[in-house]
């Protein structure tokens, strides 16, 4: 079996000819230099393919995947997932709109490297509309999740960027973590909905420095979110119970601390979901 890459980079794309290439140069230059990149392209009816095959023929490290039809994007990025835990001992998906700051994989990397019981590394993230540019970091009570809980002392909300799901995972988390939330939660603050798992079982390892550079305005939350009061209504259940049943790979605790458990999936559901339900 030939030896698996460190580190795999995989672009689920779709029609991403207008942002590819630029996404594609952000990990070309990367300080850290040995690395794969898989542009898993999905039936693109642009220009997407021709860029794709131009770059991969200037730069080896790079190389194409054709759907052989077309998958939604949950099949879509579930593929990706798949495919960069095959391929590399770590591996992170890549919106072919955004970027990163040039320190982005070597810094994880050694993240990943320096502490073994992590399996996710993550930065800071930029979102990027238009001019604008907001900044955001995990408020610091995210981190230590386990100690907080048993203590009673859960935060109110989980603070962390959503976009921590384009993060440098280990392969392991693939099948342990990601796919299996992957395909139990809703369409809507899915990337939230898996990494938490990360969060309150302490599996993450945050680097101050390096930042995802994240493109807004793609139309997602039109595409996906709903709007009956009753699809709302479910769709924050599913997230709090899905978040909530966390509790058993968790320590043992009292009740009190079950309870300031669930009070912060309920309230994080609102946060991460959006959706509000008669002002609430």
């Amino acid at each position: 079996m030939p030896e698996k890459s460190k580190i795999v980079v995989v672009f689920p794309v779709h029609n991403g000819a207008k942002t590819l290439e630029r996404s594609l140069q952000s990990i070309a230059d990367q300080s850290l230099s040995d690395f794969r990149a898989l542009i898993l392209e999905n039936g693109s009816t642009d220009d997407t393919l021709e860029i794709a095959r131009a770059f991969c023929a200037r730069d080896p490290r790079f190389s194409v995947i054709q759907n052989a039809n077309f998958l939604s994007a949950l099949e879509q990025f579930a593929k990706a997932f798949r495919i960069g835990a095959c391929e590399g001992e770590y591996f992170c998906l890549r919106a072919c709109d955004d970027t990163s700051t040039p320190d982005f994989l070597q810094e994880l990397v050694a993240s990943l490297d320096a502490d073994p019981s992590k399996m996710l590394a993550v930065g800071n993230v930029e979102r990027v509309d238009g001019t604008k540019v907001k900044h955001a970091k995990p408020n610091q009570d995210i981190f230590r999740f386990k100690e907080r809980y048993v203590r009673g002392r859960a935060p109110r909300n989980l603070m962390y960027p959503s976009e921590w799901i384009y993060g440098v995972f280990r392969s392991a988390a693939a099948d342990e973590i990601v796919l299996k939330r992957w395909h139990e939660g809703a369409v809507w603050a899915l990337s939230s909905y898996v990494v938490t798992e990360f969060v309150v079982r302490d599996l993450v390892a945050y680097t101050d420095g390096p930042v995802y550079e994240f493109t807004e305005g793609s139309g997602s939350d039109k595409k996906y979110m709903v709007t009956s009061i009753t699809a709302k209504i479910r769709a924050r259940w599913q997230y709090t119970i899905g978040c909530y049943k966390l509790k058993d790979k968790l320590p043992p605790a009292s009740l009190y601390s079950r309870l300031m458990l669930f009070r912060m999936c309920w309230n994080d559901a609102r946060r991460k979901t959006r959706y509000r339900i008669f002002g609430l």
